[in-house]
């Protein structure tokens, strides 16, 4: 190896070296640099390096190395020059690692030799420092002492799969098999609502739910409160839904006169007719007229409703006692 490649790995260690010795002022301890793994083949190489944080380049002005020609010890050789790798900035001083190729050609169990360092600080005085440096096993390849010939590889060793590699599979499988019910599900639903088999959900008859409601909007007492434009809102809204139900208008979109007008040319007797113009009337002056309605009509306005789903009720089943 040439001597100009060993002291450029020299100046680049030095620098590795001077992190270190500012840890040994900090904690008491050696540093140890690194390689990147501790055990190798006969000629295999490997990477020895250190990094340098920007903060310890700061606290110097100048550092050396002794020239250590040749080897780096018995046994374990430099190949190449020093690499210097820029990591990072950090107010302006670069953080940096220095690396350099090693090898062997011995096997054996190498401890790789500290550096001294010396560091001249920013006051002008020097310390020196040691670097104590990783070990190294270098291996050999094993041969069979009867035929002299090194042993063949070995085949590739195999282990008992774990439940834990097949638990992800199992989770697939069962989701896939979700995900086809409920597709499975989906399509029976939409080919039985398709044919008109779904049977229906069972509700109330139109009168009982219209009479539950005006009874649950007598306890709300809120004309007394002085809400008498939403009393007479609830009202009409309770009967608009029992006549689309009982008649098969479309009440709830329509105003009053044209669900009157409607009203006109079914089957209903002239006093329930009436009475329900009457309601409507009185319901319209007070939601968009701001009239005042008296309390005798305020106390009137359900008995009328309620006499009106029951009338009209009665009707229904004398037609089908008819029919």
């Amino acid at each position: 190896m040439r001597v100009s490649g060993l002291r450029n790995y020299i100046i680049a260690v030095s620098a590795l070296f001077f992190f270190a010795g500012q840890l040994l002022a900090q904690n008491g301890n050696n540093t140890v640099s690194v390689i990147d793994r501790d055990t190798i083949l006969i000629g295999d190489q490997i990477k020895w390096s250190i990094r340098i944080p920007a903060e310890e380049l700061e606290k110097t002005s100048g550092f050396m190395l002794p020239d250590k020609p040749g080897e780096i010890m018995r046994g374990v050789e430099i190949l190449g020059g020093v690499t210097l790798d820029t990591l990072s900035l950090k107010n302006r001083v670069p953080e940096i690692e220095a690396s350099v190729l090693i090898t062997s050609f011995d096997s054996g169990s190498y401890q790789l030799p500290p550096f001294p360092i010396y560091l001249k600080r920013t006051d002008g005085t020097l310390d020196t420092l040691d670097m104590k440096a990783p070990k190294l096993e270098v291996l050999t390849i094993q041969v069979d002492t009867a035929s002299f010939e090194p042993y063949d590889i070995k085949g590739q060793m195999t282990y008992p799969i774990t439940f834990a590699e097949i638990l992800p599979w199992i989770l697939i499988v069962l989701g896939i098999l979700l995900i086809s019910y409920l597709v499975y599900r989906y399509v029976g639903y939409l080919r039985a609502k398709r044919a008109g088999k779904l049977s229906e959900v069972h509700k109330d008859p139109p009168h009982i739910i219209a009479l539950r409601e005006l009874d649950l909007l007598r306890g709300r007492k809120l004309w007394q409160e002085g809400k008498e434009k939403e009393y007479y809102t609830v009202i009409t809204d309770i009967l608009r839904a029992y006549l689309e139900a009982r008649y098969s208008i479309q009440a709830m979109e329509k105003t009053s006169n044209e669900i009157l007008e409607e009203l006109s040319g079914k089957n209903m007797k002239p006093e329930q007719f009436q009475e329900l113009s009457d309601l409507f009337s009185l319901s319209d002056l007070v939601k968009f007229a701001k009239y005042t309605a008296s309390r005798e009509e305020n106390e009137n306005a359900i008995p009328v409703a309620v006499r009106f789903v029951n009338s009209t009720f009665e009707e229904v089943l004398e037609e089908e006692k008819r029919g």
